[in-house]
């Protein structure tokens, strides 16, 4: 990486529900993406994915600067979406309505959102199948959903950004309460947790496997975007989440 580069890592929230796409909006999707797009029988689920799809070329377009068709995306054989340039990284994530994505070039990183109200069997029952037992232990104690969601988004992140893989991998990833660093394979993470109404969100970033702390930056802190300043075609007929969106500690 050039020492004059910048490097940075930013995130995006936003409610598709409440977003419009332009009516070329497809025509940015692969050959291959069109194909999935066109199988995606739920339309929620089709949306979500046009819409990351779109974000995600056109803030990288802005990133790399070049056309956001020539930005080419590929999954690899762990079925992570991946970007053919060197040293840039981006993730996305959905749930409900609500979809999350980041990318940059401080290294690999995960990003996971979570909107699910689970009752406490729930959450038990989860904890029970894929947690470790201190952090079943720690859930048994309380009934806050809100918990849950802070440990499972955690997890989902930090693998996320590792890259290997979710199956049977959660218990894996260790994180105790008021720390800013999960740790997994004996790699730290750096978290950055926020929180939307009753949804969470995670970015986890690992800056081992980059040589971005030799290079000059104006900035090493996320950047959270706002749908609003987005320089090109969207239509927001709704409130967004990352207008008020804040940061969460576990407390």
């Amino acid at each position: 990486m050039s020492k004059n580069k910048v490097i940075f890592t930013r995130a995006l929230i936003c409610d598709a529900n409440h977003l419009i796409l332009p009516m070329n909006a497809q025509c940015l999707l692969s050959g291959p993406e069109q194909a999935r797009l066109s199988n995606m029988q739920h339309a929620q689920q089709a949306k979500l994915f046009l819409l990351g799809r779109y974000l995600s070329r056109q803030l990288l377009a802005l990133a790399l600067q070049q056309a956001p068709e020539l930005v080419h995306i590929h999954v690899d054989s762990k079925g992570k979406p991946q970007l053919l340039e060197p040293d840039w990284h981006f993730n996305i994530s959905h749930s409900g309505s609500l979809l999350a994505l980041a990318f940059g070039n401080q290294g690999p990183l995960g990003i996971d959102v979570e909107s699910r109200r689970l009752s406490s069997a729930q959450i038990q029952r989860l904890a029970r199948r894929y947690f470790a037992t201190d952090e079943q232990i720690r859930l048994s104690q309380t009934d806050n959903s809100d918990r849950f969601l802070q440990l499972w988004t955690i997890k989902e992140a930090v693998l996320k950004a590792h890259g290997g893989g979710i199956a049977n991998n959660l218990n894996a990833v260790h994180w105790q309460p008021f720390e800013d660093i999960a740790h997994f394979n004996d790699t730290e993470y750096q978290l950055h947790q926020y929180c939307y109404q009753q949804s969470r969100v995670t970015l986890a970033l690992n800056h081992t496997k980059s040589d971005a702390k030799n290079a000059t930056t104006k900035s090493t802190c996320i950047e959270l975007l706002n749908v609003s300043d987005l320089p090109f075609e969207l239509e927001i007929i709704g409130p967004q989440p990352n207008l008020g969106i804040q940061s969460f500690k576990y407390v």
